[in-house]
């Protein structure tokens, strides 16, 4: 672990990703000696950064953890380097002597030409207090592939005077490549620009190949300022055969997976699962209830049933329980999640009779659904009689207790029912199973 003091001019790293393009990694390539890696000494070209400031970069994009680095607020950072005799031979370029690197050694229209059709730049000066003008979403684009297209642009803004176009993919932002970015990495950088704002932009199809755009922004949408925009595009858009699909509006389709953004506002999701790699539902993470007015109830999207598999970018693949609960509760403006919704979904049956003593609860806690009828187990006493039995778990749909079936009753009528018994009790519950993603 190294920590270094931000100045004025940076760091004071250049970075460069390896030479075998199908690995993903973040090494220095060039240490400027008036920077601060260079005065403390303990970095060293070849090195390569593992994490800043708890954020993971092993495994990214170096262009990728360029951006995030320059957006994480300083000035201290700690940094995790790894050092390997052989990783000078894995960087991709020549370690840099020259300082400081120019924009034309760094990115340049060039730097594109190759891969990218119709590459350009486009100046826009960006006025005290207001934003580009720009609507950007994340998506997949038939001719050039993933990255970040620009789905909107205002009237009269200052986007539209310099000239860029709707559907066109953003390669560049100043010195910074967006390429292999996500939506939150381009917002922010977007954000923070200032003054003379330099995009390298790449117009996927000509004017006269293309049918029109499939889909319009939502209202919903926002630019990387907060732009609003409106539900009907303000103008003719660019063709597009193939538009990538806008996470705020999209729909979560069955049999596969779905990355959708739910503007929360700062507020709670509002939603209850089951599962992590410490339950008895060990693979994945699975809604039981969404609850009314809440931000998920209001986007009317998600529902009971849906697997989440990762939450603003933290995997919940293998997560503990208390892992998910942590991501799924955060507030923030916006929550980016991906969905796995089952085609048909599936349970696994449990059957259990427990002995209910005179004067003595069964240990079993229930709650109704907020989004459906039927009720479900929310807590388990401890060394209660459902407890020692070990068969039910929180989560679990309550179906029928002594035969009676209470699938579609409310918690009153549950709760009196299950309060009513004595004796010998059998509970027959249902326990979402997984379903495996053909993704």
């Amino acid at each position: 672990m190294v920590q270094l003091e931000r100045s004025a001019s940076g760091l004071g790293l250049s970075l460069a990703g390896h030479r075998d393009r199908s690995c993903m990694a973040v090494f220095v390539c060039g240490l400027n000696p008036t920077g601060a890696a260079y005065k403390t000494g303990s970095i060293q070209i070849g090195d390569e950064i593992l994490e800043v400031n708890g954020v993971v970069l092993h495994g990214r994009c170096h262009l990728n953890a360029s951006a995030i680095i320059k957006g994480l607020s300083g000035p201290v950072f700690k940094v995790i380097i790894l050092r390997r005799k052989a990783a000078i031979d894995d960087i991709a370029v020549k370690p840099i002597t020259q300082f400081p690197v120019s924009l034309a050694e760094e990115i340049s229209e060039e730097h594109f030409s190759q891969n990218y059709p119709n590459v350009r730049t486009v100046a826009i000066k960006k006025l005290p207090g207001q934003s580009l003008g720009i609507m950007i979403i994340e998506g997949k684009h038939a001719e050039v592939g993933q990255g970040i297209f620009i789905s909107d642009i205002q009237e009269g803004s200052s986007a539209e005077k310099a000239g860029l176009e709707i559907g066109e993919m953003i390669l560049a932002v100043n010195k910074d490549s967006l390429v292999g970015s996500n939506y939150d990495t381009a917002a922010n950088l977007l954000k923070r620009t200032e003054g003379l704002v330099s995009l390298i932009v790449s117009k996927p199809v000509k004017k006269d190949q293309a049918n029109s755009l499939a889909a319009a922004p939502s209202s919903n949408a926002t630019d990387a300022k907060g732009l609003k925009t409106p539900t009907t595009p303000s103008r003719p858009t660019t063709p597009v055969p193939e538009p990538p699909a806008d996470p705020l509006t999209c729909p979560i389709n069955q049999g596969r997976e779905t990355v959708i953004e739910i503007a929360t506002n700062n507020e709670g999701l509002g939603v209850s699962f089951i599962g992590g790699k410490d339950t008895v539902i060990k693979d994945t993470i699975i809604l039981t209830d969404v609850y009314s007015g809440g931000a998920a109830d209001k986007d009317k999207r998600l529902q009971a049933g849906d697997q989440i598999l990762e939450v603003n970018g933290i995997s919940l693949r293998d997560s503990t329980s208390t892992a998910a609960t942590q991501a799924l509760r955060q507030t923030l403006p916006k929550m980016k999640i991906t969905v796995f919704r089952p085609t048909n979904l599936e349970y696994t049956t449990i059957e259990t009779d427990l002995i209910k003593k005179p004067g003595k609860g069964l240990g079993l806690s229930i709650i109704g659904r907020k989004s459906g009828k039927g009720v479900y187990v929310a807590d388990i006493i401890a060394a209660s009689a459902v407890e020692v039995d070990g068969k039910i778990s929180k989560g679990d749909i309550l179906i029928s207790v002594n035969g009676q079936n209470v699938a579609e009753s409310t918690s009153d009528i549950a709760g009196a029912i299950l309060k009513t018994a004595l004796g010998k009790v059998s509970l027959k519950l249902h326990r979402y199973k997984p379903s495996t993603s053909n993704q």
